[in-house]
């Protein structure tokens, strides 16, 4: 179990040797990522993933010794000759009776270099700030102020710790002190960008005019959380009654670079200035668009609608009042949802000279947005399945166990013993059914296992067949043989249900849909080839990511390959696919090859089974048909057996018994007390109790139970030979099956 644990570490991991550093154990991550084969690895030494020059430190801390240890970052060298920096955490063990230690790798040069990255930016962003001919501040959106530059400070004649803070509203007019404060504050709340000219005032008494723009910054949940300002002094500018705020090259070089469309209008509605990307947007010239009144544009997109809110919105942005909505408007031949502010432009006086439009193209969140929320549709459909799956799981470890049983005591004798055998049969394809709805729902536990792909693939015919239309000729072609894979056999069902269903869509006029799998090289080929519509190379791009889809709206989550990449790749494959456009797609997996060996090692042994016993067994079940099931199975085997219906009452009996009783069987999750809190309970008073914990909730994760020789796990419907056996292995103490 722990050699398992350590193979399957998505961590790299390994055990060397603390005298002659010689690797003695490699797990699958550390192969993976560093590229050196398990026979490399075990024919070197950890100097030899390290840098020459980093060698001496090595060895003079496997000198200095140390039981458990983390350090780095380190530098170490992949078999590509490729340099990564990795932290590394190390505790010391032993390994054929000589000294050693076991290494937990973690690769963080990303982390280190996004580090160092948001240390420079940080510095440039001062040092460009330092440098600005301008005065330049950043603030929190209540006003505080956490930075101001040099320039600043030098405008208004403070000390940088004296406008840090509150200190900078000492400066401002009377007169203008609550309107500016206001302004400023209301456009950072609600996300807006923010102009005025106000009054300061220096410790002499002269009046200075300035003029202050600000922005907000977003986070990642789009809200407001910092705001970014200039102001310059425009004393002089304003007394040679210059009404430009600032030069139009400075103007327009500034409002380049903004990533939304920039429109000014004045009072009389003429267009007076715009962005590069505004004119890009609208596919309009500077000259021609300095010609137009804003009326033109007022129609520029979904309607009547749009026509209205935008006139709403200049009604009341020429009364001073900030206005936002979003609407849909075609730029460049495509719909696109745009969030649109306006901001008035207003005197000293609160004489309202026009207004600033800023058009922000939001169609990329809204559709992030719609995508979310039908994840979070999804995931509740699967909570949905779980709970049905739990249900009839129950329901089905009752029709299965008494059929069993019926089918053991009639020996296949007669007509009622071929009856019984048909039941049985019938009750396993029902709970295989159940596998792939929790397969369709992405809810199933993960167990793989050795299997033939071949069987595999004839086990889902049945299925598959049903989702294709007639109008498809469904060609299945199992040419593997007996070669086995290791993977879950229904994460490998739900595999080939999203292929099957992608081809299906894409042959709306019918076709030939061909499922052949093959062994090549050491690997399994699976194939699914279609005569479809195939894909353009714009589609093939995005082809694995999440909710990328082509179907429409409604119709496709867009997780459907991304799940099959991530399902194929944690087998420890790889896929690959080749798509025409009106020719078809063909997706080939490839699996590695697990010995066939495994798959005789790993059959149960018919003489292991149904064991029977004379010990005492608590058995604990709030379902009265599958406890009583599990009592006459237990009892028929010789048991005595005590029952409960619920963890309270299975508590309290036991209190009044516990040494008197050999071991507990208890359903895992149940009402007021879930089997896993009951034997804690006990365990408290009685640790070496045994205990055997069923259920057929797919949240009842038998990983936590790993490594504990005195608690086995199984997943219902549990056929009565399943469940003695595994009584018997742990009354015993045998070991659990590898």
């Amino acid at each position: 179990m722990i050699l398992d644990l350590f193979e399957r570490n998505p961590n790299p991991m390994w055990i060397y040797d603390s005298e002659t550093l010689r690797f003695l154990e490699v797990n699958r991550a550390a192969i993976d990522l560093y590229g050196w084969s398990r026979e490399e690895f075990l024919n070197m030494t950890i100097l030899d993933i390290r840098p020459e020059e980093d060698k001496e430190r090595v060895h003079l801390r496997a000198r200095r010794g140390g039981t458990q240890q983390a350090s780095g970052p380190w530098r170490h060298r992949y078999k590509d000759g490729s340099e990564h920096l990795v932290r590394i955490a190390f505790y010391a063990t032993e390994h054929a009776a000589r000294p050693a230690r076991v290494v937990t790798v973690n690769d963080v040069t990303d982390l280190v270099r996004t580090t160092e990255a948001l240390i420079q930016s940080e510095e440039m962003f001062r040092s460009l700030c330092a440098s600005s001919p301008g005065g330049v501040y950043k603030s929190r959106i209540d006003g505080y102020v956490l930075y101001v530059n040099p320039v600043l400070t030098n405008i208004w004649q403070m000390t940088e710790d004296e406008m840090l803070g509150y200190g900078w509203q000492k400066r401002l007019h009377p007169e203008d002190l609550e309107d500016t404060i206001q302004g400023w504050l209301k456009a950072n709340n609600v996300g807006n960008t923010y102009e005025r000219v106000f009054r300061i005032v220096l410790p002499s008494g002269e009046i200075r005019w300035i003029h202050g723009r600000s922005t907000v910054v977003r986070g990642t949940d789009g809200k407001p959380i910092a705001s970014i300002g200039t102001t310059d002094d425009i004393t002089e500018e304003r007394r040679a009654e210059d009404a430009l705020r600032t030069s139009e090259a400075g103007l327009r070089a500034l409002t380049d670079q903004l990533p939304v469309a920039l429109l000014y209008v004045d009072a009389e509605g003429k267009c007076r200035r715009a962005n590069r990307a505004f004119e890009e947007w609208f596919e309009i010239s500077r000259e021609d668009l300095l010609a137009l009144d804003f009326e033109y544009l007022a129609v520029r997109g979904d309607g009547k609608q749009y026509e209205a809110d935008v006139r709403r919105a200049w009604a009341l942005v020429m009364q001073g009042i900030p206005v936002q909505f979003e609407k849909s408007i075609v730029i460049h031949d495509k719909k696109r949802t745009i969030e649109a502010t306006y901001t008035p432009d207003t005197a000293a006086d609160k004489q309202v000279l026009g207004f600033i439009v800023l058009l922000h193209d939001i169609t990329e969140r809204r559709a992030l947005e719609d995508q979310f929320r039908h994840a979070q549709k999804m995931e509740a459909i699967g909570r949905l399945a779980g709970g049905i799956a739990h249900d009839f799981n129950n329901i089905l470890s009752v029709i299965n166990g008494y059929a069993r049983i019926i089918e053991h005591e009639l020996n296949g004798d007669g007509r009622l013993g071929q009856m019984s055998a048909e039941i049985h049969r019938a009750g396993e394809r029902a709970a295989r059914l159940t596998q792939q709805l929790l397969a369709f729902s992405r809810k199933q536990v993960s167990q793989p296992r050795i299997v033939c792909v071949d069987d595999l693939v004839r086990d889902d015919e049945t299925m598959l067949r049903r989702l294709v239309s007639d109008s498809i000729f469904l060609e299945m072609i199992p040419e593997a043989g007996d070669t086995c894979i290791e993977i879950d056999p229904h994460r490998f069902s739900q595999v080939l249900l999203n292929l099957v269903v992608n081809a299906r869509d894409a042959m709306t006029e019918g076709g030939t849909l061909t499922i052949k799998t093959a062994a090549v090289l050491g690997n399994v080929s699976i194939s699914v080839q279609d005569t479809g519509c195939g894909m353009p190379p714009e589609v093939r791009e995005r082809l694995f990511e999440p909710f990328f889809t082509t179907k429409g709206e409604g119709k496709g989550t867009g997780l459907g390959l991304a799940t099959v990449y991530g399902i194929v790749r944690e087998a420890g494959g790889s896929i690959s696919f080749e798509s025409v456009e009106g020719v078809g797609s063909t997706f080939t997996l490839s699996l590695p090859i697990a010995r066939k060996i495994q798959l005789q090692e790993l059959a149960p042994k018919k003489q292991d089974c149904a064991q029977g016993g004379c010990e005492t067994i608590l058995l604990i079940e709030d379902d009265s048909n599958i406890r009583y099931l599990l009592a006459h199975t237990l009892e028929s085997y010789g048991y005595r057996v005590i029952q409960a219906e619920n963890g309270v009452e299975g508590l309290d009996i036991a209190k009044g018994m516990l040494f008197a009783i050999d071991a507990v069987i208890s359903d895992a999750i149940m009402p007021k007390m879930g089997g896993q809190d009951v034997i804690a309970s006990l365990r408290r008073m009685r640790p070496e109790l045994k205990a055997l914990l069923v259920s057929g909730h797919i949240d009842a994760d038998p990983k936590e139970l790993a490594g504990d020789p005195r608690t086995s796990f199984l997943y219902k419907p549990v056929p009565p030979e399943v469940l003695t056996a595994e009584l018997r292995r742990l009354l015993d103490g045998a070991p659990a099956p590898v």
